[in-house]
């Protein structure tokens, strides 16, 4: 079996769940380290696969989140709310 580079890993993880991804979420899902998966998320994004927003959320820091960038086109940003429980959640 053949071994995936990071971004081939990147790229079927946020297919395979097309949810939002932060990049400590994403780096404890591959087992790899913050420092390696920033820099590759900010390529993709660069070259337009994913999309990357800002989060905030009331007493927490801003936080960026990515997303296939073909997913994203589906959903307009702002219909999007912070919740306790899963962190995002569809408006309506």
């Amino acid at each position: 079996m053949a071994t995936l580079s990071l971004r081939e890993s990147v790229l079927e993880i946020m297919t395979s769940n097309p949810t939002a991804w932060r990049i400590k979420a994403l780096a404890a899902k591959l087992g790899v380290g913050v420092k390696l998966v920033g820099p590759e998320l900010s390529r993709l994004s660069a070259e337009g696969k994913l999309v990357s927003c800002t989060v905030t959320a009331p007493g927490r820091r801003p936080q960026e989140e990515y997303r296939i960038a073909a997913i994203q086109l589906k959903f307009n940003p702002h219909h999007f709310v912070i919740s306790k429980k899963t962190n995002v959640r569809f408006r309506g």
